[in-house]
């Protein structure tokens, strides 16, 4: 076997592991929202995703905050990842005005043409100014 041959078997061998690496099949089920107001700046909105799929953070983690950063609203991207947990978590504040918990779903769901991770539930935190206390 030639050098060429054996490095073109390695490469192979090694982008199938890799893709069998990124964990069982997607969550694909109806997604649950829960909604919640708190006090707070009024000009914040986090979502809370919970996604399945992600088993590694230098490359399943990287590339989930990525997508989700390129979209118009995002401000911010946490991710809570702990190898081997079936669901991790990505926080994300956003712009309610410019984007909906569906359309941040669904970036999450997309990647990979669906085949890699899925959102299966999301929930949502308003934050409203605190109440006046103040009588006449």
């Amino acid at each position: 076997m030639n050098r060429f041959t054996l490095l073109f078997s390695l490469i192979c061998f090694g982008s199938f592991s890799f893709l069998q690496s990124c964990g069982d099949q997607p969550y694909t089920g109806e997604i649950t929202i829960s909604e919640f107001t708190k006090v707070g700046p009024i000009e914040k909105t986090i979502a809370q995703l919970e996604i399945n799929g992600m088993m590694c953070e230098v490359g399943c983690v990287a590339k989930v905050k990525k997508e989700l950063l390129a979209q118009d609203g995002v401000s911010n991207v946490k991710i809570d990842f702990e190898k081997g947990r079936e669901y991790n978590f990505a926080s994300i504040e956003y712009d309610p005005t410019n984007r909906d918990v569906h359309s941040l779903s669904a970036v999450v769901n997309e990647i990979a043409d669906g085949k890699l991770y899925g959102v299966r539930s999301v929930e949502v935190t308003y934050f409203a100014p605190a109440a006046s206390s103040t009588e006449e």
